[in-house]
């Protein structure tokens, strides 16, 4: 086990070389604390991010693939703000039309049918996520599958996505459902 911090000041190119080739050749572990980006994306197979609010992010991978993961991860968290945003807006329409209406509305057929199966497509489609952040987590899987990387990583933000959608349908559902049963028992 080797601590290094900030292990490339005051190396010129060539020791830098040496360095890097011995840290990649080492069977251990190797904690690195530097600020050079390049050395970083050379030897690091794991990377420790600790961001200003206090919090610790852990991501397989080297430097570049950290920040790539963390610009998409912002994305991805804006966009599904916004949806929620739009989904809470359109709920609250909803509710709005619903109590100005004498009667609450049923679930159609198709949409009682569609509550139905929900459970289990939430349970698949995060079965799904789990299945690949397990790939990520195998510390031999940038090794062995660095051609798929791209392509998993779309594909589990793409899950995530479908995660979150599954349960602000099902929520809307279970509104519809409640609100319908609660003027049946009224």
């Amino acid at each position: 086990f080797l601590i290094l911090d900030e292990p490339t000041n005051d190396l010129d190119l060539p020791t830098l070389r040496v360095l890097e080739e011995a840290l990649i050749a080492f069977p251990g572990v190797v904690l690195v604390v530097s600020h050079d980006r390049y050395f970083l994306n050379r030897v690091c197979t794991d990377i420790l991010a600790f961001e200003g609010d206090g919090t610790i992010h852990h991501s397989v991978g080297d430097y570049d693939y950290y920040l790539e993961k963390k610009q998409k991860a912002a994305v991805a968290a804006s966009r599904q703000s916004a949806a929620i945003l739009a989904t809470n807006k359109s709920a609250a329409l909803s509710r709005d039309a619903a109590t100005k209406s004498a009667k609450p509305r049923k679930l159609s057929f198709k949409e009682q049918r569609e509550l139905e199966g929900m459970e289990a497509q939430i349970h698949a489609v995060e079965a799904e996520v789990a299945r690949i952040e397990g790939l990520f987590a195998d510390p031999e899987f940038f090794r062995k599958h660095a051609a798929k990387v791209n392509q998993l990583t779309h594909d589990l933000e793409a899950a995530k996505a479908n995660v979150t959608k599954l349960y602000s349908r099902w929520e809307a559902l279970e509104a519809i459902r409640s609100a319908s049963m609660d003027a049946k028992a009224g």
